[in-house]
């Protein structure tokens, strides 16, 4: 049985072995755009360990666990700025979010959501938002179906 709870100092690794394989997904789809994200494993990891040890109350990292093993991570903030030229309300955002492939479809990523909207509930935010690699379409798709809505899209070009 799946369970989600809020990530512990030994599931440090797992969850940076799984944000690994999503930057190699990424790659996969645009290898120039993620080029770089080796290098940033170091510092994924060490954002990972503090968020956990400073046990913030508006920024969390949960994980699925099947025989207390991690299957699944999301991480889940509070964006108190985000649109401020636009609208100064908070947000709860959706910062990244990967489960091991065998054990999508059964409801993992539901489960993070659910935790998303509590946590939003819990400070009184009314809406939660995520950044999705345009050309991640299985994750755009899994989104839309759960609710989200395109908001804003960021376009890039090539210069030669």
């Amino acid at each position: 049985m799946i369970t989600i709870e809020e990530a512990r100092t030994e599931h440090v690794q797992p969850i940076v072995k799984l944000w690994k394989a999503l930057m190699d997904i990424h790659k996969e789809m645009d290898a120039e755009f993620f080029k770089d994200t080796d290098f940033w494993v170091e510092e994924y990891e060490t954002t990972i360990s503090e968020t956990i040890e400073l046990a913030f109350s508006d920024r969390k990292v949960f994980v699925a666990l099947e025989n207390e093993v991690v299957v699944g991570y999301a991480t889940i903030y509070i964006e108190r700025f985000a649109m401020v030229l636009y609208n100064s309300d908070p947000l709860f955002v959706i910062g990244d979010m990967m489960i091991e492939e065998q054990f999508r479809k059964q409801g993992i990523g539901e489960l993070f959501i659910a935790e998303a909207k509590k946590m939003a509930k819990e400070f009184s935010v009314k809406k939660l938002m995520l950044h999705v690699f345009a050309k991640n379409q299985i994750a755009y798709q899994y989104f839309k179906q759960h609710g989200f809505e395109d908001m804003m899209c960021q376009m890039m070009m090539q210069v030669e």
